[in-house]
């Protein structure tokens, strides 16, 4: 059993490769709320949960976990009251059961001077990795279940030798044959015993890795078609997560079913957010802009019907492409070779703009709740005008790891994507309120000023070096800025 775990342990990774964990920025009614949901890495398990009021008026939070949509996403159940900080008054804690795989919500219930309030915010419920056991406590166990079976095949003997006799009577040579025929018959049954627990085991280990395998990043076919069209599709070769035709029930999310992001390694010196449209077989494609050779890892999110997201990733070699010009929602970005040594809180675009991260004093930690904080100025330092909506949203930004094990893809209100709010949201009956989010760029409404100062909630996952790829639209033209930071 236990050389079956050492060789099934995988560190998987779903939507967001190697940042598993929830953040979210939003409004419960009067209250503004950061909620941090660290997903356990294995299921069942238990998520803890963060909740940082803004302002004083909270007195109570408690929360509670549903499905997100579907039979059951209606019924909740009693709600646990969260922990309220002696240090932080504005920070609540609880911990949650997560006990299904798939699109689960947190339901977070408010109450303060301004009345009652609720929140959901949408949680992907997947494992991660397969725990081995430990030798020493797989030693023990077995010491005591062969321990256990000593003693029931010896209990057993004594029955069936001696149980009929009176006391001082002596035992004879036919009850100690019964007694053996019993210890023999025992054994057996306890051998029996053994085995179907071993093969239950590791029939249950095998599901759990199969489970865990389709929550692994799926991987994508890449072809470049007609010098400057590029096709893509799940790869055949993840026959786990194409079994179950994700691909088929997807949703648009911030008016796009694919999201498809082009950075060029090992320099992470350009990065391209296109948006691919589904061919008649099912497949994906896009033309490609101009962009120059190298090799590129392909990142490509979409959110399945149940509101699950997933991010594919692959790789490709792409010659020099003389393409077509951007146009849309896609944008593209450039950056100098990232370096170990790199580390930015500034960048001045083409045109003059200044980008600013305003970030704290002290080191960036690893697993540390956090809010980015930006701001856009124009030539001479002051504060930027005329930036819109994109997409939706005051501004996307990409975060990846040297490494790329690492990707990220973040709104104002975190990694959440909106097309799982609507729907935690459709099945609470509160309206969603994202951070940054304004849909007025659907021609609903007029178009409202977007402030300069942008903020997104993140927590790094774990310490290396990143580079921030930040988005955003001003006077109809999309930017894209860049910052390098290391996390420890």
């Amino acid at each position: 059993m236990l050389a079956v775990a050492v060789l099934l342990l995988a560190v998987p990774a779903n939507a967001h490769v190697g940042s598993p964990n929830v953040f979210y920025e939003g409004d419960a009614g009067p209250y503004h709320l950061f909620v941090t949901v660290n997903v356990p890495a294995v299921i069942p398990g238990v998520a803890d949960v963060q909740i940082r009021a803004g302002s004083d008026d909270v007195r109570q939070v408690s929360t509670a976990v549903t499905r997100l949509a579907g039979a059951g996403s209606q019924y909740a159940p009693v709600a646990d009251v969260a922990q309220r900080s002696p240090i932080d008054p504005h920070l609540f804690t609880s911990s949650l059961w997560l006990m299904e795989y798939g699109s689960m919500r947190v339901l977070i219930n408010v109450a303060g001077a301004h009345g009652q309030a609720q929140m959901s915010v949408p949680v992907p419920s997947a494992a991660r990795r397969m725990l081995p056991m430990p030798p020493a406590l797989g030693g023990l166990l077995l010491t005591l279940a062969i321990a256990l079976a000593i003693g029931a095949i010896s209990i057993v003997g004594a029955a069936a030798r001696e149980s009929r006799l009176a006391p001082g009577a002596p035992v004879t040579p036919e009850l100690k044959r019964r007694g053996w025929r019993a210890m023999a018959i025992m054994s057996v049954v306890a051998a029996a015993i053994f085995y179907l627990a071993f093969v239950w085991w590791n029939s249950d280990a095998r599901s759990y890795a199969a489970i865990t395998a389709l929550f692994k990043p799926p991987r994508l076919s890449l072809t470049l078609v007609d010098r400057n069209r590029l096709a893509l599709r799940p790869s055949p070769t993840d026959g786990v997560w194409l079994k179950f035709n994700v691909m088929d029930g997807i949703v648009p999310d911030h008016g796009h079913l694919m999201h498809l992001f082009l950075v060029r390694t090992p320099a992470l010196d350009r990065i391209w957010h296109l948006h691919p449209a589904r061919q008649p077989d099912g497949s994906f494609a896009d033309a490609l802009p101009s962009l120059e050779p190298g090799r590129y890892t392909v990142f490509a999110d979409i959110v399945d019907q149940s509101g699950f997201p997933w991010t594919l990733i692959g790789s490709i070699d792409l010659p020099q492409i003389s393409g077509t010009p951007l146009s849309g929602d896609d944008s593209g970005g450039q950056a100098p070779t990232l370096i170990s040594s790199s580390d930015s809180t500034v960048d001045v675009l083409d045109d003059g703009t200044r980008v600013v991260w305003h970030r704290d004093s002290t080191a960036l930690r690893a697993n540390v709740p956090m809010i980015l904080r930006f701001e856009v100025q124009d030539q001479n330092g002051k504060p930027a005008t005329g930036l819109e909506p994109y997409m939706g949203m005051a501004a996307h930004a990409e975060i990846m790891s040297s490494d790329l094990q690492v990707f990220a893809h973040i709104h104002p209100s975190g990694s959440v994507p909106m097309a799982a709010l609507m729907m935690a949201s459709a099945n609470s009956g509160a309206p969603a309120s994202m951070a940054g989010m304004n849909m007025s760029d659907t021609n609903l409404n007029p178009t409202p000023a977007i402030s300069p100062e942008l903020s997104m909630p993140y927590g790094f996952p774990k310490p290396g070096h990143y580079r921030i790829f930040l988005q955003f639209k001003r006077a109809g033209k999309i930017e894209t800025a860049h910052f390098d930071t290391v996390v420890n």
